[in-house]
């Protein structure tokens, strides 16, 4: 594993952790290795294998882009440790008429980088701009349900929806939904100069290299203990192992457990399942992948456990179409939960096709370092039933062009994961879904499963719907879905009060409240 250049869901790319999405970082330079600071600068060092790529939180796709501008601005809502939802600029929230009005109260006394105050009047045009179309931000699905916009004086805003959308929360909590200042938006200055109400201030920016933000004075959460924080890409996690030993690195994120495990005992290593998923899909427009039974012959073959020790050195977990939360699916899949290589050959004398046939597969090392080894271990697998699957490993851009326009056959890709199915799915296969061209399938069926578990206001009601709709998902072999795998933040024992979050959004939040001896 070790570049992050993900999509949040080379959808959010987008996910919504993200895309994860597999979301993308529209630049195929290289990370450069930069000169070293040490501690002692007074700049507290954090290294990654990708650089940030883009500053407009809307459009941002790249994980790190994620992780970084989650440290400038806030959102309405957030995820805490457990997933849960906890306050952020929203203080409460409420729904009304059937779930179909959400009233927010607003924080008090929050100002934005450019010293204005945070009202009722951001939360409109940040919302606004978000669904304008010229923006181009992927998660404009996550409010798609919302109609009419109203601030209810200075400090509440109320979203009156078009139907009830108990997703709504969740799309909220993303960076692609930020809380901007109005100013900003007029000027159209977001994408060179960030103006955030969170932690940290932007200073400087290289793209695809490194990029320094500083202590926020004004921040309303209270005093901010590191007076800089400067994140830089550094090519490999070897690399960044060793700057941490040296101590030119306070923070690093790894993704190779390999890499983190064989630092010395006295590191820190925080692990946590990463809100993304790995992932085959598959596209059924034309050629074999069109047979649902060849489809089938695909998931039946491959053996997700022998995936998990290839690529990530069986430090992973097996999981179906939602892979955390109340709503993750047990078993994995409605059709091959673990390899069945007879039923795989079965599939495929029902396709007419009892020989096998052949197909290419793409996969990005520079993206997922781990899609090389996920895509030979596959294509060994599916050769046990006299399947061939070609791989074409494309770079960043390459990768990322193919993806959105669905020029493949099928993709290894990591997409961006969220508690919520809607959140996660709504943009692939539900109504008007906006990345329906690379999800490659859509059904009647999928869309009314997914929205009336959206709809719902009772818990049993949605995990019923959601459980059908991935039932729905895996016994038609839309795509294979393979494994999660852990992120890793390694601090060394200088480094107090850091805690490492799942939420792609909030991941490095607790920066604010760190501390170095």
């Amino acid at each position: 594993m070790g570049s992050r250049y993900l999509f949040r869901s080379i959808a959010a790319l987008a996910m919504g952790v993200s895309l994860v999405g597999v979301i993308c970082s529209s630049s195929s330079a290289a990370p450069r290795p930069q000169t070293r600071h040490a501690s002692s600068s007074g700049t507290f060092v954090i290294a990654d294998t990708s650089g940030v790529a883009k500053l407009d939180p809307d459009v941002t796709t790249n994980f790190i882009d994620f992780q970084t501008l989650g440290l400038v601005y806030d959102q309405l809502v957030r995820y805490n440790h457990n997933l849960e939802f906890v306050p952020d600029l929203a203080t409460s929230w409420a729904f009304s008429d059937g779930n179909r009005v959400i009233t927010f109260q607003l924080r008090k006394g929050v100002t934005f980088d450019d010293g204005s105050t945070f009202t009722s009047a951001n939360v409109v045009a940040s919302l606004n701009r978000v669904l304008a179309p010229k923006t181009g931000d992927a998660s404009a699905s996550y409010i798609a349900a919302v109609k009419k916009i109203v601030p209810e004086g200075a400090y509440a805003v109320k979203l009156v929806l078009s139907r009830p959308d108990s997703s709504i929360l969740s799309g909220l909590t993303s960076v692609n939904l930020s809380m901007l200042s109005t100013k900003a938006i007029a000027a159209g200055t977001e994408a060179k100069t960030p103006d955030g109400t969170g932690p940290f201030v932007f200073s400087s920016w290289s793209p695809d290299n490194y990029i320094i933000l500083t202590a926020n004075p004004n921040y309303w959460g209270g005093k901010v203990s590191l007076a800089s924080v400067k994140i830089e890409a550094i090519p490999s996690e070897q690399s960044i192992a060793s700057a941490l030993e040296a101590g030119t690195v306070q923070l690093g994120l790894l993704t190779e457990p390999q890499v983190a495990e064989h630092l010395p005992s006295n590191y820190t290593v925080e692990k946590v399942l990463d809100l993304s998923y790995r992932v085959l899909m598959l596209h059924d427009k034309t050629g074999p992948l069109a047979n649902v039974d060849n489809r089938r012959a695909i998931e039946c073959a491959i053996n997700r456990g022998q995936i998990i020790k290839d690529a990530v050195f069986g430090q992973g977990k097996a999981i179906g179409p939602v892979p955390v939360g109340p709503f993750a699916p047990t078993p994995v899949s409605a059709l091959c939960p673990t390899q069945n290589l007879a039923k795989a050959k079965s599939e495929l004398k029902a396709a007419g096709d009892p020989s096998g046939f052949s197909f290419t597969a793409l996969t990005s090392t520079a993206i997922d370092p781990t899609s090389g080894a996920q895509a030979i271990a596959a294509q060994a697998e599916l050769a046990q039933v006299g399947i061939t699957m070609h791989i074409e490993n494309l770079a960043t851009d390459a990768y990322i062009a193919d993806w959105l326009k669905g020029d493949f056959q099928a993709c290894f890709a990591w997409n961006g994961a969220d508690p919520d199915p809607y959140t996660m799915y709504g943009r692939y296969f539900g109504p008007g879904a906006n990345l329906a061209v690379p999800a490659g399938y859509s059904s009647p069926s999928l869309q009314k499963l997914i929205v009336a578990g959206d709809e719902s206001s009772s818990v049993a009601a949605r995990a019923k719907d959601y459980a059908a709709f991935q039932a729905d998902l895996t016994s038609n072999a839309v795509w294979v879905w393979l494994f999660t795998s852990y992120d890793y933040a390694v601090v060394g024992t200088n480094v107090h009060g850091f805690g490492f979050m799942p939420s792609l959004t909030d991941s490095l939040h607790s920066l604010w409240s760190t501390t170095v001896s």
